[in-house]
């Protein structure tokens, strides 16, 4: 039997945790650096991903190991390529198309630099930090909003102010509103409950004994951030884990696990019956009609998929399919409204980029969910629903972490995983996280 017989480790934070912090800081899902109206901050953040390929490569020791990560590579050199031809096909902004080619470097650089278990575990440290300073700002604008009004702003692409203490941001909408949406360093709640809820599912999902003090700060920062998406993700993470985790659900425990899930249900029933925040957050989906954004991520299923039956084989480029988004939309006898906002990361793919795009991506995105599961056909399954959920409600079109979510599905037997695959499938392997 294998056993690890590493030193305890009792640093709070570790340098591959820093490491992923600073990439995910300047990365385009930020407030300060994905939709600031600042330009030259978002160029900033363009040229910093040289940088950190160089960084990444630095820490791999300048050498590519096909032989360990054989699966990413081939997965990597599959999207890359095929996004080439149909950009090409598109005639897409050539910009534009080295920024998404970046990001994906960046993102195999990262699954290539740290095997998935060294990456899990810096990413929940990275995101435990995130969700304390995103819960702590927000107690800080509902105790004195003043402060918080003080402080530097910076201005988004749609107007609103984003006040921020560098460590994370609070937007003018919410601040003013009775209830302040959590959103960390990110530049949207919605983004921000992606990460968190990604932290959550790692936690729970990889560890032998998930931490309860991280699993209670993700299920806080998701209850601040007041997102629809948010919520019901949160809720299927933990009721999957409750009713499927056969390693900690035994004999012995199922019948609390029912009944956990019983009164889980129950409190969320009354939280959506009686209270504002229920309102808040659940009133969309009850009263789609008076709810844009209920039509938004209506329009994101529907019209997504009327434009890659039309596109096929390249799709129709992220050049025009905005314009095509709002003709559709406009003519739609489905869509109650008309928006040019397209918030569905996984539809995008097969609308902008054709069917055969679309398949690898969610091939690879189906692929990661094996390194959760356990060999456990239902765990697969619930995770690669929860990755489509949080993909309805916001769409990542340049970013580093579908692509990392991606190529380590492509990845998820390469020997540089077989250790932690075998722990999860044979239970041959005890690798502590």
């Amino acid at each position: 039997m294998y056993q690890t017989s590493q030193p305890v480790n009792r640093r709070i934070i570790s340098g591959d945790a820093v490491l992923l912090y600073i990439i995910l800081f300047f990365s385009n899902d930020t407030y300060l650096f994905g939709t600031n109206v600042n330009e030259a901050r978002i160029s900033l953040a363009r040229y910093l991903l040289i940088f950190f390929c160089g960084v990444l490569i630095y820490r791999m020791g300048g050498l590519i190991k096909y032989s360990i990560n054989k699966g990413k590579i081939v997965g990597f050199l599959l999207i890359f390529i095929s996004y080439i031809i149909v950009a090409r096909l598109n005639d897409e902004v050539t910009n534009r198309v080295v920024i998404k080619l970046l990001y994906m470097l960046v993102a195999i650089l990262i699954c290539m630099t740290f095997e998935f278990t060294r990456f899990s575990k810096a990413y929940r440290q990275c995101l435990y930090f995130i969700s304390i300073c995103a819960i702590s700002f927000s107690l800080i604008g509902y105790l004195v909003p003043s402060l918080i009004r003080n402080l530097p702003y910076i201005t988004n692409t749609v107007g609103i102010r984003i006040y921020t203490c560098g460590l994370s941001g609070i937007n003018e909408v919410s601040l003013s509103s009775n209830f302040i949406r959590a959103q960390g360093i990110f530049w949207e709640p919605g983004v921000f409950q992606m990460y968190v809820n990604l932290a959550l599912c790692f936690e729970l999902y990889l560890s032998e004994r998930p931490n309860r003090k991280r699993v209670w700060v993700y299920i806080i920062a998701v209850f601040f951030s007041f997102s629809t998406t948010g919520f019901i993700v949160t809720s299927w993470i933990i009721l999957c884990y409750l009713l499927l985790k056969k390693s900690n659900i035994t004999q012995k425990y199922s019948g609390r696990s029912v009944l956990l899930v019983f009164v889980f249900v129950t409190l969320g029933f009354l939280l959506l019956q009686v209270t504002e925040v229920g309102v808040l957050v659940f009133d969309k989906i009850i009263n789609p009609t008076v709810s844009g954004t209920t039509m938004v991520r209506v329009a994101g299923v529907v019209t997504n998929i009327e434009i890659a039956l039309a596109h096929p084989w390249h799709g129709i480029g992220m050049e025009n399919i905005q314009d095509e988004f709002l003709k559709l939309t406009m003519a739609s006898q489905i869509i109650l409204g008309f928006t040019r906002q397209n918030t569905n990361t996984l539809l995008y793919q097969y609308a902008a980029h054709g069917i055969p795009y679309g398949i690898l991506f969610t091939l690879g995105t189906y692929k990661f969910a094996n390194l959760l599961s356990r060999g456990e056909k239902l765990i697969k399954l619930s995770v690669f629903i929860m990755i489509v959920m949080l993909y309805i409600g916001e769409n990542l079109q340049y970013s580093e972490l579908p692509y990392i979510i991606i190529f380590y599905g492509y990845g998820c037997y390469d020997k540089s995983e077989s250790k932690y695959y075998l722990s999860m499938t044979e239970g041959e392997v005890n690798v502590s996280l």
